[in-house]
């Protein structure tokens, strides 16, 4: 996808000739294999007896939260009724983030929930100063770590940084793939028992998201699968497997 753009860093930038296989980040410049810090739980994907010793599961790798309490609109709103549904699908705008938004919000209402929208980097409109429905908050961001564990459901686009702060807070999923991994990801949830079958952002109706979203957030069977997947999470330390892994490499270069 960045080949061009990393071939004329290379001989504009660096100087440096084209090599065999300078586009496979699997392998080294000389064609050994290269060291994989795969940094997913392997309670969402557990390594296959296959993959190669260069490959190692960490788990995710996760920062603390910058601050201690949510904005205090936020925490109004919680505490102002029934647990809400989260919903964002942070930089996936679609073709028309603003009739994204009225499907989500006619789906919010049909499913009889409330609901904070996450309108991120454009996924979905600008509402905060239109003024959102009765039930419903919109804010820009929120810290994931914070908020999840206190809403019912995530809403989301199935991006890999959403749906593993989503497991960890051992919270139902829906997810609406674009592009990308994302349909992967919404399968694996799926196939966890945390999430209904996706629905993909180009299918999306108010009538459908509305079906699935009231059974994410009432399923009590589903929601007992999501609090036990996060927290055998929680138990891992990926950020530090990875930084001990990588100690270990430097050792074992040095050694050489």
């Amino acid at each position: 996808m960045f080949g061009r753009v990393v071939d004329r860093w290379r001989a504009e930038g660096l100087g440096l000739p084209r090599r065999p296989g300078r586009h496979d980040p699997l392998r080294t410049p000389d064609g050994r294999p290269a060291p994989v810090l795969n940094a997913v739980s392997r309670h969402v994907v557990p390594p296959p007896a296959d993959w190669p010793d260069s490959v190692t599961t960490t788990g995710y790798w996760f920062l603390p939260a910058a601050a201690d309490t949510l904005p205090e609109p936020v925490s109004r709103f919680l505490t102002a009724g029934a647990p809400p549904v989260l919903v964002g699908f942070g930089s996936m705008a679609g073709p028309d983030p603003a009739a994204t938004t009225r499907t989500v919000l006619a789906a919010v209402a049909r499913a009889g929930v409330r609901a904070i929208l996450a309108t991120g980097w454009g996924g979905l409109a600008d509402i905060a100063r239109t003024g959102p429905p009765d039930g419903v908050l919109a804010v820009e961001e929120v810290p994931h770590d914070l908020l999840l564990p206190h809403v019912a459901a995530v809403v989301h686009h199935g991006g890999a940084g959403t749906g593993a702060a989503a497991a960890a807070a051992g919270v139902p999923q829906v997810i609406c793939p674009f592009v990308a991994d994302q349909p992967f990801w919404g399968d694996r949830m799926h196939r966890l028992g945390v999430a209904p079958p996706p629905l993909p952002q180009r299918r999306l109706t108010a009538e459908g998201l509305a079906s699935v979203l009231a059974h994410a957030a009432t399923d009590r069977r589903m929601r007992a699968t999501a609090a036990a997947l996060g927290a055998r999470i929680r138990t891992e330390h990926g950020a530090g497997a990875a930084a001990a892994r990588l100690e270990e490499l430097v050792a074992a270069r040095a050694t050489r």
